[in-house]
Parts: C-alpha cells; structure tokens; sequence
C-alpha cells in the first residue's frame, strides 16, 4: 500500500510537466486594457509579466522561444480588479440607479485600463516562479509546498499592501530567463487522481472526517451587486462565494473565474445585482427562463455589451437558475470521490451541501493540496 509522502516525494515535476504548452506572456509596459483582451482571448485567467528586451510593441510579443531580460511576477483578473476597486469610490455609488452605477462603472473602468501593468497596485496574487536548472528533479512535495501552499517572495508590488498567501501556479524558467512551463494546482490534482490508490488510508476518508464539512461557507443573496461582493471579496482575500436564496438554498457560485473575460468597457456590468450577473453571463433569465423563449411577443431587450462577446467567454452548460452547473459533494462523500468530481468537472471548488441543498461546507483545489502535503509530513520516512 502506497502512502502520500511516497508519492509525493518519488515523482519529480518533470513527470508532470505538458511538453507542448502554449505559453502567454504579458509584457510590463502592456495597457490593462490589453492585457485583459490577452487573457479573454486565451481563455485565462493569468500570465507571467515581464520585461521586454525589444523595446516597445505588442502585447503578447515575448513568445516563449524569445528570453526576456526579466521576470516580474504572475497578473490574473484578480490583480487588476483589485487595484481598480483600490481606486473605485464604491461608497459613492451606493445611492445611484442602476443605470447610472453602469455608467460610472464603464467610465472609470476605461479611464483604469489605459494604465500600464507596471501601474498596478497589486501584482502577484497567482503564482510563484522556479528556476528550471534541477526543477526535473525537484520533488512534487517541495512544489506543492514552496510553491502553491506557502509560496517564497510573496509580496505586494508597486506601494500595494495585500500579498498573496496561496499560489495557484507556478512557472519555471531557465537560467537564460525563458518561461519554459506553468504548472497549475489543477496540473497536480489530476496526477493524484491518477494515482490515487497510492494514497493509501487518505483516499477513503470521508469529508466529514477530513474537516471539510460542516464549515462556515461565506455567501451572498443573488440581489446583492457584483461590485459589492466583489469588495468584500478582495477584502477577505478570497476567491469565490456561494449565492444562496432566501431559503439558504445554494443558488450558484460567484468567483473570479466569472469575470475571466471582462475588458474595460465592460465594467458597468459588475452593477447588475449578482443572481442576474450570473444568470445572463450564462444566457438566461434569473429566473431560468431562456432569455429568447419562443412566441415572445417582442424580443428581449439588446444585452450589455460584455454578454455578446461569447467568443472570449468559456463555454458554460445551463444547469440551476443562474446557467451555472453546480458541483456538489456530502458529508459522506470520500477524498477518492472528491477527486474524481473536480478533475471530471474541471472545477476549482465544490459545495458541501446537505440534502436540502443547504451549503455546509467548500473544498478547493488548495484544501486538498493541503490535505495530501499534511498527510505526507505526518508520514515518517522510509
């Protein structure tokens, strides 16, 4: 029977690695503008900043064959919303119209974006960077713990005050300067649903056993507006919030993956309240209704802007009210099961919920991170 720190600690990063990764760079002296644009059209939600060694051009023009002088850190949406709302006068808006909230929004998200990625406030919040001279070798422990759990020279850039605290990718890069491969949690989390009868005694714990459920989930009511849950969200340093309904119910998922293809003039979306947000990201009506039904006798009214641009948004499959379709685990349900649900969905978290639907606990990709490195360390060696 296998054991976490066996598994962990016999697999290097190089068995993990895609050898034909696509990789994006943004340069530094990138409008966030474009760089938003970037990552829409890439379908993600960060890349590596760095310093251009040919002077001034496009966006995306370090390519992977093409060694920067320098690298500055990972920016995801997260960064750039949280230095907007850094400067966004929220308690200014609270007494406007809806309307008027979109416009203010919209015309202070353009004037935002014309800065520079080297202007932002806050910089790294999504990963860590290792050199790749030896990283073959370098355990899947030692990432996991150096890089996603406590990530080394996590800071605030640029006077900002909020450093990251958990990494959700990590880059390596060689001793000339060139990002080779990124490394995502998902990347890791697959492996070890590959491999999960090496677990050992882990793999059958139940969530409940494993501290997962019953847990204080944080959520918010679907009339409640982005903007809003977006602030407290950057406050409490998280990335997702359940949306539940009057009866406690879960109703959808509110997280930055949402916004993975918001651009400038889109910003007046994040007024709407967040039930509607999500629902007409997905398509439909809040109450779930398609927005075009048949036999409507006139057509539904023309959509914001940032709803058209289904080009640049993932792909997304109706399932509740809001469009989304839910993920969700119980009490019961074991670690092996855990795994298998994130890595079949493609998700980064799932609800623990109670029969009724009631949310009683989260689990993301980084609690089970956790979990396998702290089962690993109480593991003696061999």
């Amino acid at each position: 029977m296998g054991s976490p720190r066996s598994l962990m600690v016999k697999t290097s990063v190089g068995q993990i690695i895609s050898k034909d990764q696509n990789i994006i760079l943004l340069r530094q002296d990138a409008t966030i503008e474009a760089a938003l644009k970037v990552l829409a059209k890439h379908h993600i939600l960060s890349a590596p900043v760095v310093v251009p060694n040919d002077g001034p051009g496009s966006v995306d023009a370090c390519a992977p064959n093409r060694c920067p002088e320098d690298i500055v850190g990972f920016v995801d949406i997260r960064d750039i919303l949280s230095s907007y709302l850094a400067e966004a006068d929220l308690a200014s808006m609270r007494g406007m119209r809806l309307l008027k909230r979109m416009q203010v929004l919209e015309e202070s998200g353009q004037k935002f974006a014309s800065k520079t990625l080297e202007q932002l406030s806050v910089l790294g919040h999504d990963g860590s960077f290792f050199l790749e001279n030896g990283s073959g070798r370098l355990s899947l422990l030692e990432l996991v713990h150096d890089g996603f759990l406590y990530p080394k020279g996590a800071k605030a850039m640029h006077g900002g005050t909020k450093a990251r605290t958990v990494g959700h990718r990590v880059a390596l890069y060689s001793k000339e300067g060139c990002i080779t491969n990124i490394v995502s949690q998902s990347d890791v989390v697959r492996f070890l649903f590959e491999h999960v009868d090496e677990l050992g005694p882990l793999a059958d714990k139940t969530v409940s056993e494993l501290g997962w459920a019953p847990r204080p989930v944080i959520h918010v009511t679907p009339e409640s507006p982005a903007i809003e849950v977006m602030s407290m969200m950057d406050e409490r340093n998280i990335s997702a919030v359940a949306v539940v309904d009057k009866d406690k119910k879960l109703l959808g998922n509110f997280s930055i993956s949402d916004l993975r293809a918001i651009v400038a003039e889109h910003f007046g979306s994040m007024a709407l309240p967040v039930g509607e947000f999500l629902a007409l990201e997905h398509g439909i009506e809040f109450w779930g209704v398609k927005a075009d039904p048949p036999g409507a006798p006139e057509p539904p009214p023309e959509p914001h802007p940032y709803l058209k641009e289904r080009d640049l948004r993932r792909t997304s499959s109706a399932g509740c009210k809001v469009g989304q379709q839910l993920i969700t685990a119980e009490a019961g349900d074991t670690f092996r099961d855990v795994l298998q649900l994130l890595v079949e969905s493609r998700m980064h978290r799932l609800y623990v919920v109670t029969p009724e639907l009631e949310p009683v606990g989260i689990i993301t990709l980084t609690d089970v991170l956790r979990q396998v490195v702290e089962a690993a360390n109480q593991t003696p060696d061999c």
